[in-house]
């Protein structure tokens, strides 16, 4: 085979970035690809492009800053280098349009060190060379820009081999070795907005870098490159797209069924499904005569659940990861029979298999759907899309749907908000309001979706109403600010806040603004207005004995990425990795066009001219979009039907209430709130599934306590922690249900599903008349079926052999507890805080707005100066006159309290009181820790 015998930096990087050893095999080994295109696409001309702009870019500010040496282009002689640094008499510039070719001769010995056939290495081009002159010399450092956001492996590995080089070209002692290299990155704004800055060089330092890259450079790439093709190590996945090798990569793993004929299947992975074949081969050797591709041999362990749980035991963390790549279920029950993986499947058969999972991120009906396309052009200095097509969707046809939008980036924030408005003010029969759904293809255009709305906000000259409007119904925050959960919140905290003694006039009708309530009226009348909407809000949301009452199971996103519901739902039969076009290909078979690629739309919208090319081909990609959707629906049953999607689409709603104004507070109201949900989203995630991790005990008798009935079981699978010494609080913070067979069954959610924590979250159990009325609205299976456990003793048996549990249980059903009888312990949320904090954090806020109108500002409420300005509250300029007058206060009362006075012994300080007293006395505001749930601030 002729071929290339050298590599350059760009190849060593490009290997990094694809972590493929047959890359490098091949580019080392080749003198020109077998298969695929050397002409880069259109995609890959505008991410070169911008790579190109950046460094004009930062070329001309070099220039004009005056510190810019420009070479020839051309290969430069050491020796030649070095009187262009010496002819310069700068103290401090860059060096660009370097070239020189690799110290070959040099780097020899460091392949003879580590044992290795030694490896060519090309020109090497460099973006820039910084040079530094001192009184003891001149320094130098390789910098390479980069239009990234993020430093990179890739970037690591060239600046490393440039340095590499100069070190042995440029001589010593007089020129300086680095310490370091950098990357250059743009600004944080944009390099078309904000000039660069030699703030943006992240500097990275060699003897870091050295041990690993100089064993990669001269031991284990001249290796790789030594071995027959057929040892080399490769795995087709996503990172193969646009590689010039990808063609025959695709044919062979097909053929040969390896691991990359699975689709999105990742390096680490990978990685992982090979350690448990090696696992399972170590187990039990296979028959050498029955040799077995990697797909069979995988199909093979997972119809063995007891080999599987064999592995298990031996490597859990192997086997864990295993299952989630295959999509396996996380429990299995025997009697359910054998498993099997639905991507081996998919890949074994060639065709589409159901992953059976519940989901309650994706609705499974909705009355109109509204699907983004945006094209993004890479070489596009804003980047947050530049070009949009909106259409609308419905099964219903009497439903007159607002026209599709199609526009520039500069018009999209005023055309998306009167199309929301339309949507809003649809209705139907009987002022029946329409559910709604908003959908892209990927999370990337989601992202980009965001930040154009996000971005608009901070820089664009739209109506803030529209802006408003578009954040309120798409940005993914918000949406917490409109869920069921969020009124539960706000409404204690408001009562919370109306229960703290007598309001002034003012407060009441702050509130009420807030609320957009009128403010007219005696205090009275205010007072019982606030409360009187708050009493609605409640009842709004926890309505008892309606089967409306959770109509939502955890939280629908705002916007639903099909891609990823597509990966959660089926497994389709595509080797490496799929887009919208083979997706179509593979779920639409019948359909009558074909979809375009991003390349072609991308193509198309580069094209001068054009316009009416690329909005038909955005209208196609919508169309397919839509019938993608519904094909999803259509398969994503289970065997007896019902379908895997929990949810259906809620009615669109763009108002929130925000009841905090100063920002800082808002910013803390808000993640509190946002805290909360994402403790829910935790335990809803895991209760759609059935709680798979949850422990499951045996129930093996009843004995008494002393606050009544303990129950005794067995831990059959899982982990529980060991409660606290401190057993006099019972939290109650678990749930125990019956762990049965039939929450398998799609058309049956678990129980625990159907728990409203928030409702009773605050609430100390076992509850009383008054509160038992919040236990009482919730679902009716949940009355039925659920009870709260408090975890009481954990201990081993007589024997050691087992691990019992010791639970105090409160609900309905403790008389069906039968002996034998399997059960799933598994977290609530309580939250006795969240109240209490969202009250004070409103009432600072109320304090704030008071001052602020008196132009004092935060400077009366402490709680914000600690915040934005926290040096005012420091240390006093008198503390140490402080200090000394409480030390003989206190040296008083001990000479007392020797004399035997008892009253004097009473106020003598214990060492921590003597300690925050101190605090107290050296400081403007000082923070006292006092008991939980209580803080004491002193000012």
């Amino acid at each position: 085979m002729s071929g290339k015998k050298s590599l350059s930096a760009t190849n060593l990087a490009v290997h990094q970035h694809l972590e493929c050893d047959l890359y490098i095999h091949n580019v080392y080994n080749r003198s020109t690809t077998t298969m695929g295109s050397d002409s880069p696409s259109e995609l890959a001309k505008a991410q070169f492009k911008r790579g190109i702009d950046w460094e004009t870019s930062l070329y001309s500010w070099l220039d004009q800053s005056n510190l810019l040496l420009k070479v020839p282009s051309i290969p430069l002689e050491p020796q030649a280098l070095l009187e262009n640094i010496l002819a310069d008499d700068r103290r401090h510039f860059f060096i660009t349009g370097l070239i020189f070719w690799s110290p070959n001769s040099d780097l020899k010995p460091l392949f003879d060190k580590a044992g290795t056939q030694p490896v060519i290495l090309g020109k090497a081009k460099p973006d820039l060379l910084e040079i530094k002159r001192s009184g003891d010399g001149i320094y130098w450092r390789v910098i390479d820009a980069k239009a990234s956001k993020h430093v990179k492996t890739s970037h690591h590995i060239q600046i490393y081999f440039y340095t590499l080089c100069l070190g042995y070209l440029l001589p010593k002692p007089f020129v300086h070795a680095p310490e370091s290299a950098g990357v250059w990155l743009p600004p944080k704004d944009g390099f078309h907005i904000a000039s660069p800055s030699i703030d943006d060089i992240k500097a990275v330092s060699m003897s870091l870098l050295a041990p690993a890259l100089d064993a990669l450079l001269f031991r284990d790439l001249p290796k790789v490159i030594g071995l027959p093709l057929e040892r080399v190590k490769w795995h087709y996945n996503p990172l193969c797209r646009g590689c010039h090798y990808e063609p025959e990569c695709r044919t062979r793993a097909e053929d040969h069924g390896e691991l990359g004929s699975m689709p999105n299947i990742s390096i680490d992975d990978a990685k992982a499904l090979k350690d448990l074949l090696r696992d399972s081969r170590r187990a039990s050797p296979p028959n050498p005569d029955d040799r077995l591709t990697d797909i069979e041999e995988l199909h093979r362990l997972t119809a063995n659940p007891s080999k599987l749980d064999g592995i298990a035991k031996s490597s859990p963390t192997v086997v864990r990861k295993a299952k989630q790549v295959l999509q396996l279920p996380k429990k299995f029950r025997p009697q359910t029979g054998s498993i099997s993986s639905p991507t081996v499947e998919a890949a074994r058969s060639k065709e589409i298999q159901v992953v059976p999972r519940r989901n309650y991120t994706c609705p499974r009906r909705e009355d109109i759907a509204v699907i983004f396309s945006i094209v993004n052009d890479p070489s596009s200095p804003h980047l947050h899309g530049d070009y949009f097509y909106v259409a609308l969707f419905s099964e219903d046809r009497s439903i007159n749907l607002p026209a599709s939008i199609i526009c520039p980036a500069k018009d999209f924030i005023a055309k998306l908000a009167r199309l929301i408005r339309s949507l809003e003010e649809l209705e139907g029969k009987g002022s029946q309001k329409y559910t709604s759904q908003f959908y892209v293809w990927s999370t990337s255009e989601q992202a980009l979706l965001q930040s154009h709305i996000i971005n608009a906000a901070l820089t664009s000259s739209a109506a803030d109403v529209d802006i408003r409007l578009c954040i309120g119904a798409l940005a993914q925050g918000a949406s917490l600010l409109q869920t069921t959960f969020q009124p539960l919140l706000l409404s204690g905290a408001l009562l919370s806040f109306l229960g703290k003694g007598r309001r002034t006039k003012a407060e009441y009708k702050t509130c009420l603004e807030r609320m957009g309530l009128p403010t007219d009226g005696t205090v009275e009348v205010l007072r019982k207005r606030i409360d009187s909407e708050v009493r609605n809000i409640q009842d709004n949301t926890s309505r008892p004995g309606q089967e409306e009452q959770r109509r939502e199971f955890g939280q629908l996103p705002r916007v639903v990425p099909l891609k990823r519901e597509i990966e959660r739902q089926l497994a389709l039969p595509i080797p490496g990795y799929w887009d919208l076009s083979e997706c179509v290909a593979s779920l639409l078979q019948d359909a009558e066009d074909v979809c375009p690629t991003e390349e072609q739309i991308f193509t198309a919208y580069k094209s001068l001219d054009n316009t009416e090319s690329v909005d038909d081909l955005l209208l196609r990609r919508n169309r397919h979009l839509y019938g993608v959707l519904r094909g999803l629906r259509v398969r994503a049953v289970s065997s007896a039907g019902h379908s895997f999607f929990v949810n259906e689409a809620k009615i669109l709603s763009t108002n929130f209430m925000d009841i905090c104004q100063e920002p800082h507070i808002r910013k803390l109201f808000f993640m509190q709130q946002f805290e909360v949900l994402t403790k829910l989203n935790e335990l809803w995630q895991s209760r759609i599934d059935g709680c798979p991790e949850a422990p499951t005990l045996e129930f093996c008798s009843t004995v008494k306590g002393q606050n009544g009935p303990e129950y005794i079981f067995r831990l059959v699978s899982g982990a529980i922690d060991v409660p606290s010494t401190d057993r006099d609080y019972s939290f109650y913070d678990k749930l125990l249900v019956l762990d049965t067979d039939n929450e398998d069954v799609p058309d049956n959610l678990p129980v625990e599903a159907l728990f409203d924590d928030l409702s009773v979250s605050g609430l100390v159990f076992p509850l009383n008349r008054y509160t038992r009325v919040y236990w009482e609205r919730q679902h009716p299976r949940v009355q039925q079926e659920l009870v709260v456990a408090n975890v009481n003793n954990v201990c081993t048996d007589s024997s050691r052999r087992h691990t019992m549990v010791t639970l105090r249980t409160w609900g309905n059903w403790q008389p069906f507890l039968k002996e034998g009888a399997m059960y799933r312990l598994s977290p609530r949320l309580f939250d006795f805080n969240t109240t209490k904090i969202l009250s004070a954090l409103f009432e600072i806020d109320l304090l704030w707005a008071s001052n602020y109108e008196a132009s004092n500002g935060h400077r009366d409420v402490p709680f914000l100066q600690i915040i934005i300005d926290p040096h005012t509250l420091g240390g006093m300029p008198c503390a140490k006159k402080y200090i000394k007058t409480e030390g003989e206060i206190q040296k008083l009362f001990r000479n007392l309290k020797s004399l035997g006075n008892d009253v004097a012994g009473s106020l003598v300080l214990k060492a921590s009181q003597h300690k925050a007293t101190q605090r107290i006395l050296s400081n403007r505001l000082s923070v006292i820790w006092g008991p939980p749930g209580m803080i004491i601030l002193q000012k």
